[in-house]
């Protein structure tokens, strides 16, 4: 689809939208947690995408280029929208896996709710591993650091889901 959209067919990017619009609501709403602030950011990632869609080197990578595109506007708009000194830290590298927590597909809205409980951080490296089935590598390029820090990420993000579906004290004020 990426080469058709190079080569300038028509229709090509109309069918390029009708295919990733979806997701890519999902995942901008998910990580600014309003739908309209969700719609404004997949505006601009069209937007982009039209102007720079013919410089993508590497037309298998779409995917994760409009991804990586989405991840940027939306965090640019968090930053300007909550003031916040820093959207990125530093996290722990040498993660060790251990055993991972597993949720039961059983009740989707809440999981979809406990979704909007956890931190941003969390949030996104989950809907792209576990909604948008990117692999950890996927990841690590759309939200801009190493694979390592992703695994991290979904680790404590899987114990802040699971606290909060749980009735936890995840994010109450103590």
């Amino acid at each position: 689809m990426a080469l058709r959209c190079q080569s300038g067919e028509p229709g090509a990017f109309e069918d390029l939208i009708a295919v990733m619009e979806r997701p890519l609501l999902y995942y901008a709403t998910s990580l600014t947690g309003s739908s309209d602030s969700g719609l404004d950011v997949l505006q601009e990632v069209w937007i982009k995408a039209f102007r720079s869609i013919r410089r993508l080197k590497n037309p298998g990578a779409l995917r994760s280029w409009l991804y990586s595109i989405t991840h940027g506007i939306a965090v640019d708009r968090i930053r300007r929208n909550t003031s916040r000194e820093r959207a990125e830290q530093v996290e722990l590298e040498d993660f060790q896996e251990a055993e991972e927590p597993s949720f039961a597909a059983e009740d989707a809205a809440a999981i979809h709710q406990a979704l909007g409980e956890i931190g941003l951080r969390h949030r996104e490296v989950l809907v792209l591993h576990f909604l948008e089935d990117l692999s950890v590598a996927e990841i690590a390029m759309v939200v801009g650091c190493s694979e390592g820090t992703v695994k991290s990420r979904i680790h404590y993000a899987k114990r802040a889901m699971r606290e909060v579906l749980s009735g936890g004290s995840y994010g109450k004020a103590k």
